[in-house]
């Protein structure tokens, strides 16, 4: 038996305060570009670096929100795939493997 106790509700709750946070920075990034007057959707002029740094965080940060949103769409059809909408129950964790740590 798993003497692990997962609290779904409390992961889904993180991601969602992640994701709020990710958003959050993405537009104070956006402002920072506009500000400079470029476009959000442009392509950095690889000589500038400051802009391409901005650009680059700005990828970064659709990445990690993407993530978050696949995370958080697997939670919801793991849930929806238990009869009684018990995720704890329905996600169950990855078996711990024994061995060598490469860490």
């Amino acid at each position: 038996m798993n003497d692990i106790s997962y609290d779904m509700d409390d992961a889904v709750a993180a991601m969602e305060v992640l994701h709020a946070a990710l958003t959050f920075d993405l537009k104070e990034l956006e402002t920072k570009i506009l500000a400079l007057g470029q476009s959000v959707t442009a392509v950095p002029v690889p000589d500038d670096g400051e802009l391409a740094d901005y650009y680059a965080a700005r990828a970064s940060l659709h990445s990690g929100l993407a993530s978050i949103a696949e995370v958080l769409a697997w939670i919801q059809c793991k849930t929806e795939e238990d009869p009684e909408g018990d995720v704890a129950i329905a996600i169950q964790p990855l078996p711990t493997l024994r061995g060598c740590s490469i860490h």
